[in-house]
């Protein structure tokens, strides 16, 4: 019998070569096999007789081979040339470029040919599958029967995978069964064995999606198991510092605010404290549409830290968020009368130095930076809490490091903060481990932001644009995708624009200024600066000011080559404007030549407005790995699930894994519960000891 943690080299049929080409399909255990959901199905159930064949459609005969013959072409090409021969007529059937073949076809006998008809003197089958009649009904693989389609690779053809599926089928040794009758009569969903048998080789359509249900429910719960223990050791290994004594600091900030708080950032501030005010370690992530103001709950957690007499830190993706999140601080904290220090690759050393002895002595409450905040040489007396902002531009294992406090046994609070809306059945599979709060309501005074285009073909388009808006006494960003020409990038850049812009004597006179992630930290401070008290009124800039940078007199943001944008990221551009209640516009300047796939994306961008509507749009067109970025996210290739459509198995496997949890420390006295896991739930051990 062969496990499903078996390497596929071992299956009978592959061995080194063909395991290293199934290697580029993720292909590397029986179980990544069985994974391998089929594309699609053939039906070949339904034997045509060759006088009723139809050209261009798909059909099966039962026909006796009359000849068989090589054929020799131009070139050195051999194709192998078959005369078939039923009750009703004669036809042909041509295999090019396999004329080894021959040794498997044998005129005289009867065999079922599965393939599309051709029209050439009279009807032909271009390379059909075939086996012989004498297999016998139900004993045919790959015809006379629902045939799966798979994704394939170089070297890998349809027929010998369906194969190799096959034989896994016939000699993997189910794992044992980890769901009851109960649970499986209430989310009508077969026993595993069979549900690989169905997904692969149905005996009819509808057997598909219940089969399809059980092996995404298998995934999820392999990696909410996996979650859910990485979560419990952690609770059970440490201790966080109660932060109970910080509440009047807390509220000495919420008071100062220049606005109230909104009923969602009440709630989520309410489960904010009462984790806070516990010894348990809180695992919280706060999702926000932009501008909900998740950066305001953030500080409030490290102002309570502080007050209670520990540290906190806010942990930003970029440079730019970071220096946001400080002048943010410069603002907001001095009622709360708390310390705090910004730290980025950017500090000069002399300061440097100078922060990382206030951060080892307690004297700095709060730390604000960038992956810098990481660093070895950096240490804290006694850090008891850490936000961590656009969680998906981080490693899980960057933030865990972070929030492990600097005593031994000792954790921080932590709180993942994201600006990029999740559907929550997205962020029920990636955060398992984290308790969720989501902030469904924009701050008072947020007006709704117009969306329109102009042609960007057009030179005088985006100058028209902007002349008109400084004429309303409003300030514009301009944003691209890059930030110098390139040879091998037909676009506009946004360094020449900035100096066209500065030409033009009117827009020259309302002041233009150019950031983006190349400039020096200290000019790039200047320019925002001007930008911020009005002393320019034009931006020109690239994606750095996506996330985070609040300008709150900003009118207009112009999105250059927005088909080069994905819908968050659109987004997030768009919620740079409209934010000190003055109504905002978002302009996309687009140029022709775009795809079907573009010009969708952006109608649907145009008139959507809600953030996580459109990051549900967004995963349906990108997929997960392309919207949040998976190299870094650390977001699992689904192959049977699908969390925008499972979210009930989502919830079933976030109840069924605290179940198998607290059966495998009870039958394993809570000694090797990793085994138990990896015997009962195949697959989680890919996420087991992640972090």
């Amino acid at each position: 019998m062969t496990a499903l943690s078996d390497p596929i080299r071992y299956l009978e049929g592959v061995g080194p070569e063909m395991a290293r080409r199934l290697a580029r399909l993720e292909i590397r255990t029986v179980r990544d096999l069985l994974f391998h959901i089929p594309v699609g199905y053939r039906d070949r159930r339904e034997v045509t007789p060759i006088a009723k064949l139809v050209p261009g459609v798909e059909a099966s005969i039962e026909a006796s081979v009359a000849s068989v013959r090589p054929l020799r072409r131009a070139r050195g090409r051999r194709d192998l040339e078959a005369t078939l021969r039923d009750s009703t007529g004669i036809m042909r059937a041509v295999w090019f470029h396999q004329p080894y073949l021959a040794s498997t076809l044998k005129a005289g006998e009867r065999y079922v040919f599965s393939g599309i008809v051709h029209a050439f003197r009279g009807p032909e089958l271009h390379n059909p599958e075939f086996e012989p009649v004498a297999e016998g009904e139900g004993n045919h693989l790959h015809v006379r029967r629902i045939a799966p389609r798979y994704a394939l690779t170089e070297g890998i053809t349809e027929r010998w995978l369906r194969a190799r599926v096959r034989a896994a089928l016939d000699k993997f040794e189910p794992p044992p069964e980890v769901l009851s009758g109960e649970w499986r009569t209430r989310l009508e969903l077969p026993p595993l064995p069979i549900a690989f048998e169905r997904i692969h080789f149905p005996e009819d359509v509808a057997q598909k999606e219940p089969a399809r249900k059980r092996l995404a429910l298998e995934e999820i719960l392999a990696l909410q198991v996996a979650l859910q223990l990485a979560r419990r050791r952690h609770r059970k290994a440490h201790k966080a510092s109660s932060l109970t004594t910080g509440d009047p600091a807390m509220r000495r900030y919420l008071e100062a605010l220049p606005f109230p708080l909104t009923s969602a950032q009440e709630r989520s501030l309410g489960a904010m404290a009462e984790d806070l005010d516990g010894e348990v370690p809180m695992r919280r992530l706060l999702l926000g549409d932009v501008g909900s103001g998740k950066t305001v709950l953030a500080l409030a957690g490290a102002v309570r830290a502080a007050g209670a007499g520990h540290q906190a830190a806010l942990l930003a993706p970029t440079m730019l968020l970071a220096e946001q999140h400080a002048a943010t601080a410069a603002k907001q904290l001095e009622a709360a009368g708390v310390t705090w220090g910004l730290l980025t690759a950017a500090t000069p050393e002399r300061d440097r130095k100078l922060l990382l002895e206030g951060f080892a002595s307690g004297e700095i409450s709060i730390a604000i930076g960038t992956h810098a905040l990481l660093e070895p040489k950096v240490a804290f007396r006694s850090l008891a809490f850490v936000a961590v902002d656009e969680q998906h531009r981080f490693g899980v294992r960057q933030r865990i490091s972070l929030a492990r406090g600097a005593d031994p046994g000792r954790s921080a609070h932590l709180l993942v903060l994201t600006a990029t809306p999740i559907p929550r059945s997205y962020a029920m599979t990636l955060y398992g481990d984290l308790d969720l709060s989501i902030l469904d309501e924009k701050p008072p005074g947020r007006l709704p932001v117009e969306t329109t285009s102009i042609d960007g073909t057009r030179r005088e388009a985006l100058l028209d644009l902007l002349h008109g808006e400084m004429e309303r006494g409003g300030s514009a960003f301009v944003v691209y995708p890059i930030v110098e020409e390139s040879e091998k990038v037909d676009l506009e850049d946004a360094t020449s624009t900035a100096a066209a812009l500065r030409e033009e004597p009117a827009l020259a006179e309302a002041g233009v200024e150019l950031v983006h992630g190349r400039l020096p930290a200290e000019d790039r401070r200047r320019a925002l600066e001007r930008f911020r008290n009005g002393e320019a009124r034009i931006l020109v800039t690239t994606t750095v000011v996506e996330v985070g940078l609040d300008i709150p007199d900003a009118t207009l943001v112009a999105i250059e080559h927005p088909d080069r944008f994905g819908l968050a990221q659109l987004h997030q551009l768009r919620g740079r404007v409209g934010r000190a209640g003055r109504a905002g516009r978002c302009v996309l300047v687009t140029r022709g030549g775009l795809g079907e796939a573009a010009r969708r994306r952006l109608h649907v961008f145009q008139t959507v407005s809600d953030g996580f509507r459109l990051a549900e749009e967004d995963l349906k067109q990108r997929g997960p790995g392309e919207f949040l970025g998976t190299s870094q996210h650390g977001f699992p290739t689904f192959r049977a699930a699908d969390p925008m459509q499972d979210q009930e198995l989502i919830e079933a496997a976030s109840t069924l894994s605290r179940e198998l949890l607290d059966r495998a420390e009870s039958e394993t006295s809570g000694g090797r519960v990793e085994a138990w896991i990896e015997t009962h739930v195949p697959g989680a051990e890919r996420y087991l000891g992640s972090g």
